[in-house]
């Protein structure tokens, strides 16, 4: 979701979080509502879903936590990968970021 702010190469996805309510309301309801259906609704969803009736761990907690931390991280490769693509293109000139 946050990647998806900004798709013109921006550094600084956090930049005007806060202004928005609304996105801050329905990122924070998703983030609650997979941890519900994770842990609490596992019973229940435990033939449907093929996931076990306990829940995660701490340590599944862990690995899913670093593999969403690990695309912004991702992202930031891309987006610098992006720049020295096209100082290379356009011979030394720096690539517009559509920031201005």
């Amino acid at each position: 979701e946050y990647n998806a702010r900004f798709l013109r190469g921006e550094w600084q996805i956090w930049r005007g979080l806060t202004k928005n309510p609304l996105y801050l309301f329905i990122s924070i309801g998703t983030m609650v509502l997979q941890v519900i259906m994770v842990q609490i609704a596992a019973p229940v969803l435990t033939f449907a879903l093929k996931i076990h009736p306990a829940g995660l761990s701490w340590k599944q907690w862990l690995i899913c936590l670093g593999f969403g931390a690990g695309t912004l991280v991702v992202q930031q490769i891309l987006n610098q990968c992006r720049m020295i693509i096209l100082m290379f293109v356009r011979k030394g000139e720096p690539p517009k970021l559509g920031m201005e």
